[in-house]
C-alpha cells in the first residue's frame, strides 16, 4: 500500500525553499499541530536555525516563520490534528502507523522531498505536487521503503 511520495526539486537554497512552503500549503500545513522532530534548516540571511527541533508548533506560525529564503539540510516534521495527540515516534515507521500522526515530511539534502500520510487526499495532491515540481526522480513509496526515511 502507498503512503508517501518520495521526489527531487532544484538543487538551489532559494528554489528549494519556494518548493518547500508550495507543498507545505498542499498538504494543508495550517490544519495541523507540528512537532518538529528534526530541523538543520537555517535562515540564508543571518544561517539562524529557524524551527528549533523538539518543539511543537502550529502550521500557520510555521508558515510566519519561513518568510525568509531557507537552507534546508535536514528537516523532519510531524503533522498531528491535535497537540494531544502527539507521540515520540522514534523514527519507527510501525510507531507512525499505530500513532495519531497524520503526515510527516521530511526534507533531506535541500533538494529531497518525502511525504508520508495516512490521508488519501494528501497523498494524492502530494503526488500531484511532485510530477509538477520534481527535477528527477519521484518514488511513490510502499511500506517497504519506510526504513529508508524513518530509520533516519
Amino acid at each position: 500500500m502507498a503512503h508517501g511520495v518520495m521526489f527531487h526539486v532544484e538543487k538551489d537554497y532559494s528554489a528549494s525553499s519556494k518548493k518547500f512552503k508550495e507543498l507545505l500549503k498542499v498538504i494543508n500545513i495550517e490544519e495541523y499541530v507540528w512537532k518538529i522532530d528534526e530541523s538543520n534548516f537555517y535562515n540564508l540571511a543571518n544561517l539562524q536555525n529557524i524551527l528549533e527541533k523538539k518543539q511543537v508548533i502550529q502550521g500557520k506560525n510555521i508558515m510566519k516563520e519561513l518568510d525568509c529564503d531557507v537552507m534546508m539540510i535536514w528537516i523532519a516534521i510531524e503533522g498531528y490534528k491535535n497537540e494531544a495527540d502527539i507521540t515520540d515516534l522514534e523514527r519507527s515507521f510501525d510507531k507512525y502507523l499505530k500513532s495519531n500522526c497524520e503526515t510527516v515530511v521530511f526534507v533531506a539534502d535541500t533538494y529531497q522531498f518525502v511525504v508520508y500520510t495516512k490521508n488519501a487526499e494528501i497523498l494524492k495532491k502530494a503526488i500531484d505536487f511532485a510530477k509538477n515540481s520534481n527535477t528527477g526522480t519521484i518514488e511513490i513509496l510502499e511500506d517497504e521503503h519506510a526504513h529508508r526515511y524513518f530509520g533516519v
